[in-house]
């Protein structure tokens, strides 16, 4: 089978924006009407399933601003901080899906006394380093604090003291990343992650219990 010199999702983008396919045809013979008939319908079911990754002006964009972030042979690392207390005891989770949704990994820790906001960077350190062992291209944190997320994107500046601590280490990680982004999401969209936070005060708890 010949190769297509022209990819199914370039070809998508390509409509996308208009570009006369049947003048592409006539360039590449690889470009049937059953293909772009195919790629339509299968257009429709991931448009459906929420599940669309067409490069296009409005997608989002990489931590410097200038090329399209996609998740093609990324990594989707999902990070959460809880504390009881606050400053209490916490635990920090970790959950990392690849470009299908699937969850390849999860890490959950007890990180003693601290507040939520020390306990949410320290999650998002954890996700990081676990990032560069997967040495994933492409790698888009998602987190449910907007203040952990608005300072990292540098929206807010860090004012607290320990937090400033923390905010250079994970500057220092992010350098060792070829391309990410981080985003502030709903706590509703961070289940798994937040389960794996309280998870590692509850082993702690539990742990602490039967010693």
């Amino acid at each position: 089978m010949k190769e297509d010199s022209i990819s199914d999702h370039e070809l998508l983008a390509l409509i996308h924006k208009n570009i006369d396919v049947k003048k592409l045809k006539k360039q590449n013979e690889t470009i049937t009407k059953t293909r772009i008939d195919k790629l339509f319908q299968d257009l429709k079911i991931h448009v459906k399933e929420g599940k669309l990754s067409l490069s296009t002006g409005s997608e989002e964009k990489d931590a410097s601003g200038n090329k399209p972030f996609g998740r093609v042979g990324g990594l989707v690392v999902n990070v959460d901080g809880a504390s009881r207390g606050n400053p209490g005891k916490a635990g920090i989770g970790v959950a990392i899906f690849d470009k299908d949704s699937k969850l390849i990994k999860e890490c959950s820790e007890y990180i003693g006394t601290a507040t939520n906001n020390v306990a949410e960077y320290k999650a998002l350190i954890l996700g990081v380093k676990e990032a560069i062992k997967c040495s994933a291209q492409e790698i888009l944190f998602r987190t449910d604090s907007e203040l952990l997320a608005k300072q990292i994107m540098g929206e807010y500046k860090v004012r607290n003291t320990q937090l400033m601590y923390l905010f250079t280490e994970v500057q220092g990680l992010l350098k060792k990343l070829p391309k990410w982004k981080i985003k502030h999401i709903p706590r509703m969209e961070n289940k798994e992650a937040d389960m794996l936070a309280n998870k590692g005060i509850d082993m702690y708890i539990e742990n602490d219990y039967k010693g």
